[in-house]
């Protein structure tokens, strides 16, 4: 017990070994007058020394399992990583299992070899060699690591045994050390992997060394509604995708897989003694049954599968570079968006391999075009091009501004260079070209229009460029009387309130809420920004509108927001106005209500392709009388047809 509390107290090991040695110093000093014999004191200094080592022993192997099993001390990246932390605590738990028989004088003790113990499958395993791939050289190490661990445990233990308790407390601080260096160099390698594992993926699919031994399988869940809507269903089907696949990791040198976004990276290997045939059935069998179950539950509407599987054969792709496979993973992926026009199965799974040369060449030539793309971007060499948006009685009132890339004589489809740029994280770059440019031809802005609406990607306000350039162009062209709508979704609204509110109050800003209708909407904050008089426009998405002819649903959330926008005296936008059935369509659900007609605006192909700036500025200032300085309403036929365009809204 006094052991104990002087460990409780934070008094060293060496501080209470040298406590006794002082102790029994002094009894054998006095030996004589206190009448002690010399086998009585040894036998208390061995008792004391059994006592002191018990407690500390105990003690940091207590303390160790408490700092693993409490809190998040070790970092969960994955589920793999919890196979980790859990084989740790197991582990630990071995270790404090066998010191107590030891102290307990039971002569035997069960010790796992560092091979059997889970921690060493992990670590000897399939997943841990994808995870570990470019940094061999600290893997090998964490392994050597990890046998030391056995090796201090042995060496615990064999001294206790053998009553030289000192020796075995010394090596218990060795062997914690070693576990948290274990651990440490253990999170090293799954921090970088999970920071990297979309670079790195390609990357080993596409190394020799792996030739004949792996296959990888990428399960995509998309059903029909997008991630943002529905992000809490989609986490608990990916669980359950993942719970399937865990019931076939027997051990860990079958597979491995990953989440990399919403898609599971199952990583095979079949190069094993085992059957793989049999096991890669089963495994796909127990998708298979996953997805009926999940289509049954209604939980994906539409014609589109639960999980869309593409598989890769790398001994196929080998002489493809990491950078072509890559792109050719991102062609597939885009590839499984695609609305299905017939009912699909439950699960579709495509070969890649069968579509190499087809893949390839696409490939390249994307990678072509991200090398025209980020070039561009980086040098501000952007067009500005702008949607004009209408009134209820068909004039056009201002306009939103759109970005384009030209190649040649022809400009690049918005939604290609949008993917390019998300993908590359350079969407920044292209706010930053896009004001950048605004602001150089405010001059042929304020002719045409009052006003105007800007989108900015949330992150860039972020970032200490786009901030400044911002402040410039409302500065500017609140100087030259036009009105900046600011498109924001409500999250980048609510984590940036403070440099609306603050630095930008003075000026001719609004912000105008984007995509409305997706995603948590906090109808609080609305009000609170409305009431301010921050904002005064709603976007209402147009992944919603376009389905008001076919959907009683979606008819009735445009009419909520509508009637929502009618009580707060905001100004409405629908998008997508593709065809006059839409537009009718909105009118009339926006007159069933009364909806005032200065609030209600339209915004689509239908209604006006989006066009160079250049262009509309020459051909709206060419129609004005020389002394005129304000904008042109121009009535829009109600017989124009809708103009086909693979534009995109940027």
């Amino acid at each position: 017990t006094v052991a104990k509390r002087h460990y409780q107290l934070g008094i060293s090991r060496d501080t209470m070994f040298d406590s006794i040695d002082y102790y029994i110093d002094l009894l054998k000093l006095y030996q004589e007058e206190l009448g002690l014999e010399g086998t009585t004191i040894m036998r208390l200094k061995e008792m004391l020394d059994k006592t002191t080592a018990d407690a500390y022993i105990k003690g940091v192997i207590g303390y160790t399992i408490n700092f693993i099993v409490n809190g998040d001390n070790i970092h969960t990246y994955s589920k793999y990583d919890s196979f980790f932390k859990e084989g740790i605590k197991n582990k630990l738990e071995a270790i404090e299992k066998a010191f107590k028989e030891a102290s307990e004088e039971h002569l035997k003790t069960e010790m796992q070899s560092h091979i059997d113990c889970k921690v060493g499958q992990i670590l000897h395993g399939f997943g841990f060699d994808i995870m570990s791939f470019g940094a061999e050289a600290i893997r090998v190490k964490t392994i050597e690591v990890h046998k030391d661990v056995h090796n201090y445990m042995n060496q615990l233990i064999g001294y206790y045994l053998s009553k030289d308790y000192r020796k075995a407390a010394s090596i218990s601080n060795y062997l914690i050390n070693a576990v948290y260096e274990l651990i440490y160099n253990y999170e090293v390698i799954s921090s970088r992997w999970n920071q990297d594992k979309e670079i790195l993926i390609p990357q080993i699919l596409n190394n020799k060394n792996y030739k004949g031994k792996l296959s990888l399988l990428v399960v995509n869940f998309f059903g029909s509604r997008t991630d943002r809507q529905f992000d809490k269903q989609c986490d608990t089907i990916l669980k359950m995708l993942r719970n399937t696949v865990i019931k076939h990791m027997e051990n860990f040198n079958q597979l491995f897989f990953n989440k990399v976004k919403n898609e599971v990276y199952v990583f095979v290997n079949n190069d094993l003694t085992y059957n793989f045939v049999n096991f890669y059935n089963d495994l796909m069998k127990d998708i298979e049954l996953l997805a009926e179950d999940l289509k049954a539950s209604n939980v994906v509407i539409g014609n589109h599968p639960v999980f869309y599987i593409y598989k890769f054969d790398i001994n196929r792709f080998l002489e493809v570079s990491s950078e072509e496979l890559n792109e050719i993973i991102n062609i597939i992926k885009e590839e499984s968006k695609t609305k299905f026009k017939e009912l699909a199965p439950p699960l579709v799974v495509v070969d890649v391999s069968e579509r190499k040369l087809e893949l390839l060449e696409k490939a390249k030539a994307n990678l072509e075009l991200k090398d025209i793309v980020l070039k561009k971007v980086k040098n501000k060499d952007v067009d500005i091009f702008i949607q004009w948006i209408y009134d209820k009685n068909l004039k056009n009132r201002f306009f939103e501004v759109l970005a384009r890339i030209k190649q040649g004589d022809n400009y690049i489809p918005a939604y290609k260079f949008i993917n390019i740029l998300q993908r590359e994280n350079a969407m920044t770059l292209l706010d930053i070209a896009v004001i950048s440019k605004v602001l150089e031809n405010v001059d042929k802005i304020k002719p045409i229009t009052n006003e105007l609406y800007l989108n900015i990607y949330p992150p860039s306000l972020e970032n200490g460029e786009v901030v400044g350039l911002l402040k410039e162009l409302v500065k500017t062209l609140s100087q030259n009387e036009v009105t900046l709508n600011l498109e924001l979704t409500e999250y980048a609204i609510t984590t940036n309130k403070e440099l609306f509110e603050n630095d930008m109050k003075d000026h001719l800003f609004y912000l105008a809420l984007d995509d409305f209708g997706t995603g948590y909407t906090n109808y609080e904050l609305i009000g609170e920004l409305s009431e301010s008089g921050l904002i005064k426009t709603i976007k209402i998405d147009g992944a919603i509108v376009k389905k008001i002819l076919d959907s009683q649903t979606y008819m009735s959330m445009v009419e909520a927001i509508t009637m929502f926008c009618k009580r707060n005296k905001l100004r409405v936008i629908y998008e997508f106005v593709d065809s006059n059935q839409i537009l009718e369509a909105l009118t009339n659900i926006a007159s069933s209500i009364n909806f005032p007609k200065e609030f209600m605006f339209f915004q689509g192909f239908y209604l006006h392709k989006p066009n160079a700036l250049e262009e509309e500025y020459q051909k709206l200032t060419a129609s004005l009388p020389r002394d005129a300085s304000l904008p042109l309403d121009t009535s829009m036929p109600s017989s124009q047809p809708n103009p086909k365009d693979e534009s995109l809204k940027v």
